[in-house]
């Protein structure tokens, strides 16, 4: 596996995600650690996380990702415990999410915001 590679799939991934965050309201998308051989790509082990939020306060959704896995955290308004799930996103060789394969990282990024979207609806009505 050539790490490269593989970093620079994380990187397109992510960058799907901050294309989105121009037009959707209350998603923001944070790096948590570039590569030291080339600043420009993200970690394909550190990853990024993407936040979704109604006005920044109250119920949200976080989804870290990394080249092997996604991790989906949820909390309500209310003060409520936080809610986790993981499941297998995988960047190494191509972009994948489950079982299924994705042409390109905007078309994995969609599907990844819409489920960030169903949980915030999950934990907004509840």
């Amino acid at each position: 596996m050539d790490i490269q590679a593989v970093a620079g799939r994380v990187t397109e991934l992510e960058h799907a995600f901050q294309d989105l965050s121009d037009s959707v309201p209350g998603l923001a998308v944070d790096v948590v650690g570039h590569m030291s051989n080339d600043s420009s790509l993200v970690h394909p082990v550190a990853g990024f996380q993407v936040r979704l939020q109604h006005q920044n306060r109250g119920p949200g959704v976080a989804l870290y990702v990394s080249a092997n896995y996604a991790e989906l955290t949820r909390w309500p308004g209310d003060g409520g415990g936080a809610r986790r799930e993981r499941f297998n996103v995988s960047l190494s060789e191509d972009f994948v999410w489950g079982d299924t394969r994705f042409e390109d990282p905007n078309q994995l990024a969609q599907e990844l915001l819409g489920y960030m979207q169903f949980n915030l609806d999950a934990v907004t009505v509840s």
